[in-house]
């Protein structure tokens, strides 16, 4: 019976090895990473144990240091900032002090500078279909401070020039479709020229527009604000009342004129 015990022990401890075997060879992993999947395994924390420490004398499974320094090595040659290096290893369970030291040893033994990798990265990448919002986190994706992002596309002679994704926007904007599309959620003249502008919209003809959405009848700006107005229950016969109504229209960009006649 004994011996029975100790060949069955021997299977599964056998099993826990085949199993980590199995892992290694499907990728690299690092000892958290194995450890979690040999813990999937088996609820025993000595076999566990065991097998890794087995194999990290062994060399089949490297060390966090090794790791990390190799792991840095790839990622510099993928182009690739230091950024992206502490948060992927820091994903797979290694401490954050053990990652600084292996991107340090890296960027000293190689004379690694990130600028030049980033700069290089976007040098060679195509242009045509990046806003300026879309090229800076694209570049940040890649683990590069944002100080350096900033700089790499300010020097860069088509970088610098790329518009927003706001500016995109606004170039295709109909501005008689917005200035209809904000009169009918109840704004004055003030508020949606206000508006157009912080969506960098040219209203360089704004004036004459509103001018002919009002001859037309399109838009009755003396309505709208009654409209607006009795959205509240304000008591006009309180002049304090009558008060409160009239900052509360202005808010909304009403005119005096306007406001005057709906009181």
């Amino acid at each position: 019976m004994f011996y029975q015990c100790l060949v069955k022990q021997a299977k599964m401890i056998g099993d826990v090895y085949s199993y980590a075997f199995y892992k290694l060879e499907v990728k690299d992993r690092t000892i958290d990473e194995l450890r979690k999947k040999l813990e999937a395994k088996t609820d025993n924390q000595e076999w566990i144990e065991t097998v890794l420490s087995d194999f990290i004398g062994r060399g089949y499974l490297k060390s966090d240091k090794d790791f990390a320094i190799n792991f840095a090595e790839m990622a510099f040659n993928s182009a690739k900032g230091s950024q992206f290096i502490l948060f992927k290893l820091k994903e797979k369970g290694i401490h954050e002090s053990c990652v600084n030291e292996a991107i340090d040893y890296v960027i000293n033994r190689d004379e690694i500078c990130e600028f030049t990798i980033l700069n290089n990265r976007l040098s060679n990448m195509t242009l045509d279909s990046y806003s300026s919002d879309k090229l800076y986190s694209t570049l940040m994706k890649y683990g590069f401070k944002s100080s350096d992002v900033r700089e790499v596309i300010k020097s860069h002679p088509i970088a610098s020039t790329l518009p927003s994704k706001m500016q995109i926007k606004a170039d295709k904007a109909d501005i008689v479709k917005e200035i209809e599309k904000l009169a009918r959620k109840l704004k004055g003249k003030t508020a949606i020229k206000r508006e157009l502008k912080q969506k960098l919209i040219d209203i360089s003809n704004f004036d004459e527009e509103i001018e002919k959405l009002e001859k037309d009848g399109s838009i009755d700006f003396y309505e709208n604000c009654q409209l607006r107005l009795d959205k509240k229950r304000f008591d006009l016969s309180n002049s304090k009342e009558k008060s409160k109504a009239y900052s509360y229209l202005y808010s909304y960009g009403f005119s005096s004129d306007e406001i005057k006649e709906t009181l």
